[in-house]
């Protein structure tokens, strides 16, 4: 009972999240990722959620010469991991920024900046980047998740283009 009560618990904070993160995904700057018109209903006895399933990051300006295919990101394939996982300087009431929002990882050009806009994303010794999470996760046998080499993996797949 009381181990049912938890779940229940974890289920309605997570909802509470999302709601928040949903209802202020208008404030997610179209320079860095496009969100998909598709979304996904969290349906409880109180409560119906809807949030977008992908978005797609978007490189800055500043870096667009990378020959990495742009990431496709899920928020329906991570809706087990709580927000602030990734979101980490989010206080749950606020409107989630963007990665790339002043004071975050603002720094665009200088890769190896502790706020670069890289690390965010691509740090191995953090749990809270995506490559650093996903290392982990591997390690203790949760996931098979390609995270090498960047130009052919889950995050970036290779994209064929065409011959001039």
């Amino acid at each position: 009972m009381k181990t049912n009560f938890m779940y229940v618990g974890m289920a309605v904070v997570f909802a509470v999240l999302v709601i928040i993160y949903a209802t202020t995904t208008s404030n997610l700057s179209e320079e860095i990722a496009s969100i998909s018109n598709d979304s996904a209903d969290v349906i409880t006895e109180d409560l119906v959620v809807r949030f977008p399933v992908s978005l797609e990051f978007k490189r800055p300006e500043v870096l667009n010469k990378v020959r990495f295919a742009q990431v496709k990101f899920s928020h329906f394939d991570h809706q087990d991991v709580n927000c602030v996982k990734c979101h980490h300087t989010w206080d749950g009431k606020t409107p989630v920024k963007s990665c790339a929002a002043a004071g975050c990882h603002d720094e665009l050009v200088k890769k190896g900046q502790p706020q670069s806009y890289f690390k965010a994303f691509h740090t191995l010794q953090s749990d809270i980047s995506c490559r650093g999470c996903h290392v982990k996760m591997n390690k203790e046998g949760k996931t098979d998740i390609a995270t090498a080499p960047c130009a052919n993996n889950a995050c970036h797949p290779r994209v064929e283009r065409p011959h001039n």
